[in-house]
């Protein structure tokens, strides 16, 4: 046989014997952080009234059967013992009679009739640890339900109802040729976590048939296992990924992502909910014996979505840039399903069109800056877009991977410098003269760089030199360089919009940390050496500062107000198209 896997109320569980191998720990649950969130999930969960079969779900119980109604249990020791003394404090409380309960028997600690009848026993408790730990969480049972018992006092009778009738367990049985211990070992250092991917694998590979598959003669659960592979395959390419996904971490296995997009999970669900409405859809097309096939093709139909829309030029960039600006994809790919391409691409321009605002040249750096970087990077992908004959793709990979500042592309006056700005800003003026970034312990090396400058660029480094050693500030040395380096590169003459759209561009945050306060010339030199080195630089952002917008080149290493303005005109064409 191979694994199978179901959900099992505990009611279902009560006639079954469970033993605890030598390899496992004993009990070891904390009152605060383990038993207390049990019992109030399992009370506080709120069944659907108008569904008889909705069910609380706890985590996953793997079990190898030994014989009829005894299996080995391999994970879920721990809660398995706490829903135990549960029902032990309950049959002590609530009934006349006891009602059944299943068993437990540890291999190389106390049997389980005599921790019960000894669990309340405070004295007997200290000789031994794992009592200890039994004692204490018992010990908080009787207290929870004491304190509840005031506002319910039908809560025991009301409790047991809900735990044995409407609360299951993911029931994970391994075939009985599988190594426990090493299935023991990998769960325990997470190299096989029962994630929602995992346990939808095993609906799928466990409920498929193992006869040869009439398409390809190969057994349906080879050719699932197969194309599982290949589709996680290509949703771990960070370029694919990033396209369709904005969160780089959250799935470890990312075909999961699928799974929660098909079944609609929200934020606030709980961790398994994928699984459970995978499994309900397996339960009520049981009697279907095409029906994992269907269920299957479902699966491939969102991932072949996907992947066209990666491989078209235009959905590519139009999607990815939706994503990017929080658009959830779920509902463009059943929008997808009853359009035309033509139609789903007019959708997309259009709920494109809506993040940003009709008079772009509006915006001033005081807007809200979600909506200046939204603005920036729909000009970035418009222009690739544009670019029909070019063969480059906007990297979203890239642009998620880093944070990003609106910069503005030629510099404030003096005023917004100040405390570490300052420091920055002498370090950057200082590399760009020398090609040397200064330590505070590399200066022989700079006076040799300076050695082949000018005499007026030779003086500006041994007064930034001065501005970097660790001495007093010198304002006045600062302000009056500021003033000479400004007349320098020809910036002493304000824009008219400082902050207008036509002076702000795209950098990466750390990128504008160091260099927000340089002057034009030195941010244009370390963003052509960026590049240089592979470094991610927004298309846009470079072409600024290559002047490549200007329509009237003057010096390329000065920014000024035609330059803005012809900027502008640009972000205004490509955008109005």
């Amino acid at each position: 046989m191979s694994n199978t896997l179901s959900i099992k109320s505990i009611g279902e569980l009560l006639r079954f014997t469970f033993h605890v191998p030598d390899y496992q720990r004993g009990y070891r649950w904390q009152t605060k952080y383990q038993v207390s969130p049990l019992l109030a999930d399992i009370w506080g969960y709120q069944l659907d009234s108008r569904n008889p079969d909705d069910f609380y779900c706890l985590q996953p119980v793997v079990v190898k059967a030994i014989n009829t109604n005894l299996y080995e249990l391999i994970d879920g020791q721990q809660r398995l013992t706490t829903i135990l003394l549960i029902l032990h404090y309950l049959n002590q409380t609530e009934f006349r009679l006891p009602k059944p309960t299943y068993s437990m028997h540890f291999a190389t600690r106390i049997a389980q009739e005599d921790f019960l009848d000894i669990v309340d026993n405070e004295e007997v408790s200290v000789k031994n640890i794992d009592l200890f730990h039994l004692h204490q969480a018992y010990r908080f049972i009787t207290s929870w339900f004491a304190e509840k018992e005031a506002a319910n006092p039908a809560i025991r009778s009301e409790f047991y109802s809900k735990l044995v009738n409407r609360t299951k367990v993911i029931w994970y049985e391994i075939d009985a040729g599988t190594d426990e211990v090493d299935i023991f070992r990998r769960l325990n250092i997470g190299k096989i976590p029962l994630t929602n991917a995992e346990l939808v694998k095993a609906l799928f590979l466990s409920k498929s048939s193992t006869q040869p598959d009439d398409e390809n003669k190969l057994p349906k659960q080879l050719r699932i296992a197969s194309e599982w592979d290949r589709m996680e395959q290509t949703l771990q390419n960070p370029e694919f990924w990033y396209f369709i996904c904005p969160v780089p971490d959250k799935y470890e296995t990312r075909i999961e992502y699928l799974f929660d997009l098909m079944q609609d999970k929200k934020p606030d669900y709980e961790d398994l909910y994928t699984f459970y409405r995978f499994y309900e859809e397996f339960e009520r097309q049981k009697e279907d014996p095409g029906a994992i096939e269907k269920i299957w093709l479902s699966v491939k139909e969102w991932f072949l979505t996907f992947d066209e829309w990666f491989h078209d030029r235009e959905l590519y960039h139009l999607i990815g840039y939706l994503v990017t600006v929080e658009q959830k994809v779920a509902p463009l790919k059943k929008l997808c399903r009853h359009m035309t391409k033509t139609r789903f691409k007019e959708h997309l321009v259009a709920a494109a069109k809506r993040t940003i605002r009709d008079d772009v040249s509006e915006l001033t750096y005081d807007a809200p800056k979600k909506e200046i970087r939204q603005t920036l990077l729909l000009f970035n992908i418009l222009t690739i877009l544009d670019s029909e004959k070019a063969s480059i793709r906007f990297p979203f990979n890239h642009y998620h991977r880093q944070d990003w500042d609106i910069e503005h592309i030629r510099s404030k006056t003096t005023k917004d410098i100040s405390g570490k700005d300052k420091e920055n800003w002498a370090m950057t003026a200082l590399q760009y003269f020398t090609g040397v970034l200064y330590d505070g312990q590399n200066e022989a090396l700079i006076h040799d760089h300076t050695n082949l400058l000018l005499v007026d660029e030779k003086e500006f480094c041994d007064q930034l030199l001065r501005l970097l050693r660790p001495e007093k500030e010198d304002s006045l040395l600062f302000e009056s360089l500021y003033e000479k380096l400004a007349d320098y590169f020809q910036e002493s003459e304000e824009l008219e919009e400082t902050d207008s759209l036509s002076n702000l561009t795209l950098l990466d945050q750390n990128t504008n940390r160091m260099y927000k306060n340089a002057f034009f010339p030195v941010k244009r030199k370390y963003i052509i050496e960026q590049e240089k080195k592979g470094v991610f630089i927004p298309l846009c952002t470079k072409n600024v500062f290559l002047k490549a917008y200007s329509r009237k080149l003057g010096h390329v290493m000065y920014w000024n107000q035609n330059d803005g303005d012809d900027y502008l005109t640009n972000i205004q064409t490509v955008l109005a198209k």
